[in-house]
């Protein structure tokens, strides 16, 4: 919340961020009204643990989807049901859900990882997470997700994506973001994670400050040299 605090309020970034706020029931009502899917994520947490999704199927009830099963209820129901799946004593958050772009019919989101090995911040890494079936709830590799090239997916996206344009727009608002972030927090690397829409449009997903890599190296070799040598130099300056 701190990170998204930071960035919804910046004239530049504001219209790139998802409509987030703590989560209370009350809140949960009021946005069930106005937006189709809606996320509650932990609001420390990583790799999609915990992470509640609510898609209203009409005025009177929504499916929820949690872990690897989903239910519907009633919408006079929804709150008492998400409050029975979440950990006790953890603060959670509520988001406004994003329409992801899709591949081969199944969700996907970008991974960015930015480093500032000295004065400026270098973009070290680009990749796409894609779901590993058409309802999933998230795009983490942890959770089945595959890593892939992000030029290729971009390229066969079902909605024909102007590819150029959304590289663009992605590398700017990555950097922007970054640098927004540096501002306020001690950072020298950031993982970004990214979405683009059916219609395009890049969003700010989450922003972690210790990014997984977890089987990147065997994915692109040359990209994981590249974050390794950031690295080296922002562990020898550190």
């Amino acid at each position: 919340m701190k990170k998204g605090s930071a960035l919804i309020h910046d004239p530049q970034l504001y219209r790139h961020i998802p409509v987030t706020h703590w989560y209370h029931a009350a809140t949960l009502t009021k946005m069930l009204k106005t937006n189709p899917v809606l996320y509650i994520k932990p609001d420390k947490g990583s790799q999609g643990t915990g992470i509640i999704r609510i898609k209203r199927i009409n005025n009177f009830e929504s499916l929820i989807s949690f872990k690897s099963s989903s239910q519907k209820y009633p919408n006079t129901r929804i709150a008492f049901e998400v409050a029975k799946r979440m950990q006790r004593g953890k603060r959670y958050i509520i988001q406004q859900g994003i329409p992801l772009a899709t591949y081969r019919k199944k969700p996907f989101d970008l991974r960015i990882v930015l480093q500032k090995p000295s004065n400026r911040w270098l973009l070290t890494w680009m990749s796409a997470k894609v779901a590993p079936r058409s309802n999933s709830i998230v795009t983490n590799v942890a959770k089945g997700a595959r890593d892939a090239k992000i030029e290729q997916v971009l390229r066969g996206a079902d909605q024909g994506l102007n590819v150029p344009s959304v590289m663009k727009e992605l590398s700017g608002v990555s950097y922007k973001i970054a640098r927004k972030l540096g501002s306020r927090f001690p950072l020298r690397i950031v993982g970004l994670d990214m979405g683009i829409d059916k219609k395009g449009k890049v969003w700010f997903i989450e922003a972690n400050t210790n990014p997984s890599f977890h089987g990147l190296n065997k994915f692109d070799p040359v990209q994981y040299r590249r974050y390794l040598r950031a690295k080296k130099q922002i562990e020898a300056h550190s």
